[in-house]
């Protein structure tokens, strides 16, 4: 999809595995420039299994992958000088220093910030002379924040990056990714199943659920779409009636249902009601008819 006549900073074309009983399916979205998208679905949505296939970690049954317009794997190689990644599973040497990791980093690297690196990890207070194996798990993400953004990439993929650190520490991890788009020309996917993270700070949000892709569209435009409608009083009757709604049922007071059409339902409604913005937690989960793990 080419948005506003602009390349998307990432573009992946009906992404396929098959690992057992388990299928990514068919699976298409793409990451605008200058955003951040949320990457939402349950522990085994397969959220992992895509961000391995986008950088050729695993091999996709079927299905393409653009980044910044060139082919993976094809152009393997120029793709991660312009990506930092970060996966379920940081590869980071327990046994090494944060100096020792990056100066081997860094030698891989022609556009290497070091001024960044230095500012980013005077910023957080780094032990940088400790081995990585006994830095918190909230520094050890910090750390490996610092190391995939250290080559001043135009593409972050993090998978889970919230996941298990303490409020203050998500929300420190929240405010480098927000800094990291500010000049509107990179873009993070990060994956989580902490929907008040995604909410917090996605421009765009992708949700995926048992290898499947529900939809992936403007965080906004998605939760001025989709609304509770709530019905009170003479006149509930003719209002559930309507296609435009689902979901609905009956309470003390009238009814409760929901639109995902809700600039339409506006014009057409009757009765005593009124709407609520969903959370995207709320969404998930009527869409899904699951809880985030």
């Amino acid at each position: 999809m080419d948005l506003n006549g602009e390349q998307p900073l990432l573009d992946v074309h009906h992404l396929t595995k098959i690992y057992g009983d388990f299928q990514l399916q068919d699976v298409s979205f793409n990451v605008p420039a200058g955003t951040i998208m949320g990457f939402i679905g349950r522990n085994g949505a397969g959220k992992s299994t895509t961000m391995k296939a986008i950088m050729d970690l695993v091999k996709p049954d079927d299905g393409r992958v653009f980044v910044l317009g060139r082919p993976m794997p094809e152009e393997e190689v120029a793709v991660k000088e312009q990506v930092g990644y970060v996966g379920d599973i940081p590869l980071l040497n327990d046994n090494w220093t944060l100096d020792r990791t990056l100066q081997f980093a860094r030698q891989f690297y022609p556009n290497w910030n070091e001024e960044a690196v230095e500012q980013r990890l005077e910023h957080f207070a780094i032990a940088r002379h400790k081995k990585l194996g006994e830095l918190s798990k909230g520094m050890k993400m910090k750390a490996s924040l610092i190391l995939a953004m250290a080559h001043e990439p135009k593409l972050l993929l993090l998978d889970e990056p919230t996941s298990g650190l303490d409020p203050v520490v998500r929300t420190e991890v929240l405010e480098m990714l927000l800094d990291f788009v500010q000049d509107e020309s990179r873009s993070v996917l990060f994956s989580s199943h902490i929907t008040p993270d995604v909410e917090k700070i996605a421009d765009w949000v992708t949700i995926l659920d048992d290898g499947e892709l529900i939809f992936s569209e403007d965080k906004e435009s998605l939760l001025d779409r989709y609304k509770r409608i709530v019905m009170a009083g003479k006149g509930s009757d003719y209002t559930t009636e309507t296609p435009l709604l689902f979901n609905c049922h009956k309470t003390t007071g009238g009814y409760i249902g929901y639109t995902d059409r809700f600039p339409q339902f506006q014009r057409v409604a009757k009765g005593n009601w009124y709407a609520e913005r969903l959370t995207l937690e709320e969404l998930f989960v009527l869409l899904t008819g699951k809880n985030a793990d």
